[in-house]
């Protein structure tokens, strides 16, 4: 994403000024169109996500990227709530189940108020939903179509070391979901060499060094915080990309701890590896 921009072409605003962000006209002029009681979210949320990814300008594309990214997230929730497509019979569900939370709740009425005065447009907006709710799944990241679609050629014997990482890289850069950018830059610069010979792309120099680099530091100590059995052990420092490594450990730690256990055993550890 450029960002660079013609300073009559952005916008002063203070929360994103303060925070070294700057919006360009365009995704300005495009959140007026979103409804006034969201409007102030929206924009402080863009700037959080901007600074999450070093990014200095919000545009047009970055604003459609996290509206995609937020609206596959309420898609996910509704599939978990029980319901394969979008209703208003999902808002008075997800209303029950959030009755703890009174500002949530609130939120889902403003949601519902508002399609109800837009009663021309409230099909479209659901109907748009479809998209979404299509590909969005009931638990793990979700993916856009457009990402599942680069994924398409990968041979089945790496695609799920691929998908890891891909998704463990997203996390790591504070994403929502995985979109497009973020499978070419894993392609680019993390994927291992052996892995990008097999889905039958060049591999560099720099890729083969890069190998070298894992290799070196998969002698590493594991370093851990609960106990792990020896077994466990082995098995998580064959994960070749050390940062991808590092987050297993800790995600698999959060849920042996979740279940009131102090070591990490095989079984625990297959239990949990997809799960990061």
């Amino acid at each position: 994403m450029s960002e660079q921009a013609n300073p009559a072409e952005v916008i002063d605003h203070p929360y994103a000024k303060e925070n070294g962000v700057e919006w360009s006209l365009d995704a300005w002029e495009r959140v007026k169109h979103a409804p006034e009681f969201v409007r102030p979210g929206i924009r402080k949320l863009m700037v959080q996500r901007a600074m999450r990814r070093g990014y200095k300008l919000i545009t047009s594309d970055f604003l459609t990227d996290i509206r995609n990214e937020s609206m596959m997230l309420v898609s996910k929730r509704v599939k978990q709530f029980g319901f394969e497509e979008l209703s208003m019979g999902a808002f008075e569900e997800a209303k029950e189940k959030m009755k703890e939370s009174p500002r949530k709740v609130e939120v889902i009425e403003e949601i519902t108020d508002f399609l109800d005065q837009r009663t021309q447009k409230k099909d479209d907006i659901i109907e748009k939903f479809k998209n979404y709710m299509d590909v969005a799944p009931t638990s793990g990241m979700p993916w856009t179509k457009e990402a599942m679609a680069k994924m398409e050629k990968v041979p089945p014997f790496v695609l799920g070391m691929a998908k890891q990482t891909i998704e463990a890289r997203a996390r790591e850069r504070g994403d929502k979901m995985v979109m497009p950018d973020i499978i070419e830059e894993v392609f680019d610069n993390i994927m291992p060499a052996s892995a990008k010979k097999a889905m039958g792309m060049e591999v560099t120099e720099e890729d083969e060094a890069r190998d070298e680099e894992y290799a070196n530091k998969a002698d590493e100590p594991v370093v851990t915080a609960l106990k792990w059995t020896d077994d466990a052990v082995e098995k998580v420092k064959r994960i070749p990309i050390p940062f991808i490594r590092n987050m297993a450990i800790k995600r698999i730690e959060q849920e042996v701890s979740k279940e009131g256990k102090d070591e990490v055993t095989l079984e625990l550890f297959d239990k949990y590896r997809f799960t990061f």
